[in-house]
């Protein structure tokens, strides 16, 4: 630990001691036990999460404090980063108590977020600024999704005043239907007057019928309307049935006289959804339509497509139409090398490998496993000496604390408040410091947020090493290879979950944790387990370790069978029937996450191998050799 975080801290009494009495504080704080609260509080002046108390003693009563001493405490605490939710909290306050004028005050311009849009707006009407109140209603109305039961005073007024016109009613109809609400549409539609009922079902027809589009757009007028329904119904049809998207292209483009910009863009959005055709028709039109497009995306992918058939001469054409900033990235220019070995040309391919050497790129390295060369990329030093500024002292103390006391999302969310702003300078500090205190998870996001790229040991700490080298001699697996896996997973963050549920280190799905204890004979603790480092690294080592053993030991397949699930790659392999090689079968994984998941990792492996010392190759001969 540096001798900064030592100096920050100072106790009038042990900290064991501030920490009894911070929880008893809190205990009766909630019971409304204030004298005990009082007298507690007064022997944490020196504790550095007395502000949590503060905070919560501060909001217990927040509808009576007036705007300005919610001011004066946001102020008297802008290190903290509670301070615009106890904004957020007092202004749902104000305007559940009517408070208007205090509401105006606390938030004189339009806030962030529908709820608090509502009601800012609905405050200017109450005060009788209409123009403003007018304007925000219509653009809180104009939206495909719901809107806040919050903005119901608001609309209701907005409607009274005979602001809301069958126009707007229409336009909101076609985000709607971009959205895809059908009972939002009917509901809508029952709000037109007559004079806007034609259109209206002509929304509704389209909607439940978009394979009459053709018919719509040859016989309705050119406005920006009858387009825009066009647009939407089209894309609506092309993602029911493509085949017909595809024959009814030429006749809505020119019944709406469609210009080649839009008519581009409704082509790609056809041709994306057919890359899994079989219909050589279908795919002599998608080909045509790729040909004359800018879309990278649409571009990159046909590329892959032809290498996933091994169709050499076709991914060698399809490159020549990137355009040119995309064609001299390293990946598109080791493309180019690896095309032209395929064709023999193996020293015009050397002497492209060769410029891309020395980059911290995967294809750079990639070359380099080629050539058969050392692997070198750049890397830059932390500072050995770290001058922070005393103004983060008060946080990093907090840090501190609430690490010691297990409250790592607490944490998590100071550190982040904090990085906020901050030059790459100062976050390179921080990152330093992170690491210098094994705050491994925050030193990394530090280096994210200031793409800190060559700062090779603050982003790949050595964590968790005991327990990975355990487990590296029980599975037979080597620890760089599982250290790569959590790095990229989680970022060292043991409390990491994913929208979907995977849980910490190694990103564990419960179910597949349960699962994989059962296997190895362990009892399962629950999905909270996972959060626990030691837990995680057990089971999730277990489970890369059965991916191993299912494909022979091969890191390519085990990675990308982590991460998408092995029913996934085994169709793949039955796809790209052992016609590619390694790099090949990469390159061809559909996926983009999962693409960048197995080059990550593989890429991570060689960085740890060279950070303990045990250099790593990136791919080994037997992952070289094989056939995918």
């Amino acid at each position: 630990m540096l001798g900064l975080g030592c100096a920050l801290i100072s106790q009038a009494a042990p900290l064991e001691q501030q920490r009894e009495w911070y929880e008893q504080a809190g205990v009766a704080l909630e019971n409304n036990n204030l004298d005990k609260y009082r007298q507690l509080r007064e022997k944490l002046d020196d504790y550095p999460l007395s502000p949590y108390l503060d905070y919560r003693d501060f909001t217990r009563h927040l509808k009576d404090k007036t705007p300005e001493q919610v001011e004066a405490f946001i102020d008297d605490h802008q290190s903290l980063p509670f301070g615009s939710t106890i904004k957020e909290r007092y202004l749902a306050l104000l305007a559940n108590t009517s408070r208007w004028q205090n509401f105006i005050d606390v938030q004189p311009m339009p806030p962030g977020g529908e709820l608090l849009k509502c009601h800012y707006y609905y405050a200017q009407s109450k005060l009788g600024n209409t123009a403003v109140a007018w304007q925000g209603a219509q653009s809180l109305w104009l939206t495909g999704k719901s809107i806040s039961d919050a903005c119901d005073p608001l609309l209701a007024k907005w409607q009274k005043a005979g602001q809301r016109t069958d126009t707007l009613i229409l336009d909101r109809m076609l985000l709607v239907y971009a959205e895809g609400n059908s009972s939002r549409l009917q509901y809508l539609n029952k709000q037109l007057t007559e004079a806007g009922k034609k259109k209206g079902d002509d929304i509704l027809a389209l909607f439940e019928k978009p394979e009459q589009v053709s018919r719509f757009a040859k016989r309705s007028r050119v406005t920006p309307f009858n387009q825009y329904l066009t647009v939407i119904s089209y894309k609506r049809l092309a993602r029911k049935d493509i085949k017909e998207a595809v024959k009814q292209y030429q006749a809505v483009m020119d019944g709406q006289h469609f210009g080649k910009a839009k008519r581009q863009v409704l082509a790609d959005y056809c041709a994306a959804r057919l890359f899994s055709t079989e219909k050589e028709e279908l795919i002599r039109w998608r080909d045509s339509k790729i040909r004359t497009s800018r879309q990278t995306h649409l571009l990159e992918r046909r590329i892959r497509l032809a290498i996933r058939e091994a169709d050499w001469q076709g991914a060698e054409e399809w490159i020549k139409h990137l355009p040119k900033e995309v064609k001299q990235t390293s990946r598109w220019t080791f493309w180019q090398a690896h095309l032209l070995a395929q064709k023999g040309q193996q020293q015009a391919a050397d002497k492209i490998y060769t410029s891309l050497l020395g980059q911290r790129d995967f294809y750079s390295v990639a070359a380099a496993t080629v050539l058969k060369k050392p692997i070198h990329y750049p890397v830059k030093k932390a500072p050995s000496t770290l001058k922070l500024s005393q103004v983060y002292a008060e946080t990093l103390n907090r840090i501190r604390e609430l690490i010691a006391l297990d409250k790592i999302f607490a944490a998590n969310r100071e550190w982040t408040y904090l990085l906020n702003g901050l030059d790459n300078e100062q976050l390179q500090i921080l990152a330093s410091y992170a690491a210098a205190n094994k705050w491994h998870h925050l030193a990394v996001q530090a280096t994210i947020s200031g793409q800190l790229w060559d700062h090779i040991e603050l982003r790949f700490p050595i964590a968790h090493k005991w327990w990975f080298d355990f487990f590296s001699k029980r599975r037979g697996v080597p620890t760089t290879t599982m250290m790569a896996l959590a790095r990229q997973e989680s970022a060292w963050n043991a409390e990491a979950q994913s929208p979907v549920g995977a849980r910490g280190l190694m990103q564990l799905m419960p179910a597949t944790a349960k699962d994989t204890a059962e296997q190895l004979g362990r009892n399962y603790q629950g999905k909270h387990s996972l959060f626990d480092p030691g837990v995680n690294i057990r089971l999730g080592s277990g489970y890369l370790k059965m991916m191993l053993d299912r494909y022979d030991n091969n890191r390519v397949y085990a990675f990308a069978a982590y991460n998408a699930g092995p029913t996934r790659v085994n169709r793949w392999r039955e796809g790209s029937d052992s016609m590619l090689d390694v790099f090949a079968f990469i390159e061809a994984i559909p996926f983009n996450e999962t693409r960048g998941y197995v080059q990550n990792v593989l890429m991570f492996e060689v960085y740890y191998g060279d950070l303990i010392g045990k250099e790593t190759s990136l791919l080994n001969q037997d992952e070289l050799s094989a056939r995918y």
